[in-house]
């Protein structure tokens, strides 16, 4: 599916998630009106949310690989990485793997941070 698809789609989903549903039937709709999960809605309009602009680089990447993205600190969406295997990318070059492996990386280096000032 082509980014700018996901995008559209992330809109839509949030334009009636936002207005034209009351509260506890998003789940029900998602299965019953588009035969999606809520979890799959969701990750569409994370995806909206945090990327969905009309000069998207990103637009064609699917929606996996721009959730993965869109779970990334803007900063760290930006700037090229280092892979394990020496070699320099920016996430919009990445597989879904490398995003999700930059991912863990930072959490893991939170964690240690986190751990550091409490102890």
């Amino acid at each position: 599916m082509a980014g700018q698809s996901v995008f559209e789609i992330g809109r839509r989903l949030k334009h009636v998630k936002e207005n034209d549903l009351v509260h506890g039937e998003w789940s029900r709709w998602c299965a019953d009106e588009i035969r999606m999960t809520r979890q799959q809605a969701d990750k569409f309009i994370v995806v909206f949310d945090e990327l969905g602009i009309d000069d998207n680089p990103n637009c064609q990447i699917g929606v996996t690989r721009l959730y993965e993205i869109a779970l990334l600190p803007p900063e760290d969406r930006e700037r090229e990485h280092t892979l394990k295997s020496g070699e320099r990318k920016t996430v919009n070059e990445m597989t879904v793997r490398e995003v999700r492996f930059e991912f863990l990386l930072l959490y893991i280096i939170v964690l240690f941070c986190l751990w550091d000032i409490l102890s």
